[in-house]
């Protein structure tokens, strides 16, 4: 089974912080100012999760993933957070307008990583054998 673990660098509180996936960055901005806090390219992988009400950006150090696609070259390709106390979502898909297709993910279950994929795609990878598990926890669901 995966085993994985996730040491936090920096934290911000979803109650001040407002969070933003591009299809290249993770930005954080302060809500009352609009600046810009957190700003991070996939590019050497970009970890996150929640704890209670906090967004946590790390680094996450893992023995196995299974990993979704969001691809950008679709229009309707989107990745963003759905804020809900201690139940905090981050979803990945390649049309926001089908939540059919919504790849979800429980932040406060379970840690993410985004790392650039081949042409305009972004890997969503998670810390388990595949998206049925093992996992040891029950973070990830579709559609």
């Amino acid at each position: 089974m995966p085993n994985y673990t996730f040491t936090t660098s920096s934290s911000y509180a979803l109650s001040t912080h407002e969070v933003t996936f591009t299809q290249t960055t993770l930005i954080i901005k302060l809500s009352s100012t609009g600046q810009t806090v957190y700003d991070k390219k996939y590019v050497d992988g970009v970890a996150f999760l929640c704890s209670g009400d906090d967004f946590c950006v790390g680094t996450l150090n893992d023995n196995g993933v299974f990993t979704k696609i969001v691809d950008y070259v679709n229009k309707k390709a989107k990745m963003w957070l759905v804020e809900q106390t201690g139940q905090n979502k981050f979803i990945g898909s390649d049309d926001e307008s089908d939540p059919g297709i919504y790849n979800k993910y429980d932040l406060n279950e379970c840690p993410v990583r985004l790392v650039p994929g081949t042409g305009k795609q972004v890997q969503i990878e998670c810390p388990c054998e595949s998206s049925s598990g093992p996992c040891g926890h029950s973070c990830y669901t579709y559609g």
